[in-house]
């Protein structure tokens, strides 16, 4: 990526996407493309295709996501399941679309099945049983990952995705209830 070069970060706001935003600027990139979900939803193909015609980013980190702890996942399974497939195929379609150079999907450790062997690998995805308490999240989470595996298999685009695991930080959800385990514990 150029120092100019426009880079649009989905979820901007939360941990990661934050992260991200703050690691590109300490890097001296300045063309940096963010919306709020008040401004764009990403469940909204229109909207979407919309705002990547307009905008024309050259590069998407894909960070954005309807997350959750356990009971939230648990809970809320048909919309953790609905709105994180929605978000995905809107954008990495719209990016494909839109000619994006590079995109960066992230995925999430709990892709892998519930008894996979320790240390995790990548082959080990699809081979057995997902935890069945985020089971919603992560098949959202795969499709994403096939996803771009499809795009860059069948159009050439270089999307890949990537699986940060255990994260917490600024930016993070600390609600009692519908946080993961340690922003939970932080807050306690």
């Amino acid at each position: 990526m150029q120092k100019k070069s426009k880079i649009y970060v989905a979820g901007h706001r939360g941990m990661v996407g934050s992260a991200i935003v703050r690691k590109l600027e300490a890097a001296g990139y300045a063309n940096i493309v963010t919306r709020s979900s008040s401004g764009l939803d990403l469940r909204e193909q229109a909207a979407v295709r919309a705002f990547f015609s307009e905008e024309r980013p050259e590069y998407v980190f894909l960070a954005a996501a309807k997350v959750g702890g356990i009971i939230a996942n648990n809970t809320y399974r048909a919309d953790f399941l609905y709105e994180n497939l929605m978000i995905e195929v809107n954008l990495i379609h719209a990016a494909y679309e839109a000619g994006v150079r590079k995109l960066m999907f992230l995925g999430s450790s709990c892709i892998y099945p519930k008894l996979a062997p320790q240390p995790l690998k990548e082959e080990y995805l699809l081979t057995g049983e997902l935890e069945p308490t985020n089971e919603p999240y992560a098949v959202a989470k795969i499709a994403g990952i096939k996803l771009c595996e499809a795009y860059r298999d069948q159009y050439g685009c270089d999307f890949v995705s990537v699986m940060p695991t255990n994260l917490y930080g600024y930016n993070d959800n600390y609600h009692p209830q519908n946080s993961h385990v340690l922003p939970a514990l932080l807050r306690r």
